[in-house]
């Protein structure tokens, strides 16, 4: 039996919260979310049928979650018995992780960078010594330095990076819980308290990456006063920690 769009994308979700509860590898996550959406579809079709529809909705799902005991007991019962002690990272597998990511990212901000170069300095009178010192571009969110860009267009620019940078991290971490540095290195974020990881506080852990100055001082923060929880400043205000996969 077919499940309606608004089905899918519930089941989706509630596998995803059961998941979080629980430290897993790759091929434990794939295998366990694949027996949970089975037994749950199995129940719920099961109402559905007694409720006389030809479709599951989010309500036979619901009732089916119920009927087995919620998802604390779903979790206990299908995730706890395949998962395993959550390990935290402090530093080189990380640094591993961002130096793929930057890579990555650094690719994308030269693209962008020259975009809007071409895009906007024809629209500004170039006037030498409008731009940057020469140090002082280094305190610009990915700071962007061209000496004949008027210093407008240069903050611009940088935003604009930031922008990037943050968003990248932000939106692969709030879906998937990694990056794609941490997937190539068996990485994951995850929140401390068993909740799924969201955009809150996705957002939050990678906020200090607004600037490549601010991470660097935030590593040197967890690396001196918090190398014993391996959290770095931005994670433990957004209670999150870098784990094996």
């Amino acid at each position: 039996m077919q499940m309606t769009t608004e089905a899918r994308a519930w089941l989706d979700a509630t596998v995803r919260r059961i998941l979080a509860r629980h430290q897993l590898g790759d091929a434990e996550r794939a295998g366990v979310t694949y027996e949970l959406m089975s037994h749950v579809h199995a129940a719920a079709e099961a109402h559905a049928r007694t409720m006389g529809r030809s479709e599951v909705t989010p309500e036979d799902l619901e009732a089916a979650v119920a009927s087995s005991g919620g998802e604390e007991a779903l979790a206990a019962a299908f995730v706890a018995p395949l998962a395993r002690p959550l390990e935290r990272v402090l530093f080189w597998r990380r640094l591993g992780a961002f130096s793929i990511d930057a890579l990555l990212l650094g690719i994308a901000l030269s693209f962008l960078h020259g975009l809007l170069t071409l895009g906007l300095a024809p629209m500004h009178h170039l006037d030498e010594g409008e731009g940057l010192d020469d140090d002082a571009w280094m305190l610009m969110p990915w700071g962007y330095h061209d000496a004949t860009l008027p210093l407008a267009v240069q903050v611009l620019i940088a935003g604009a990076s930031a922008v990037l940078v943050v968003g990248y991290f932000t939106w692969l971490e709030a879906r998937e819980g990694r990056s794609l540095g941490k997937r190539a290195l068996g990485l994951r974020v995850v929140r401390l308290d068993g909740q799924p990881l969201t955009y809150r506080e996705s957002f939050l852990r990678n906020l200090v990456k607004v600037s490549p100055a601010l991470l660097l001082l935030d590593v040197l923060v967890m690396l001196v006063a918090f190398s014993k929880d391996k959290q770095r400043v931005s994670d433990r205000i957004a209670n999150t920690a870098v784990v094996r996969a």
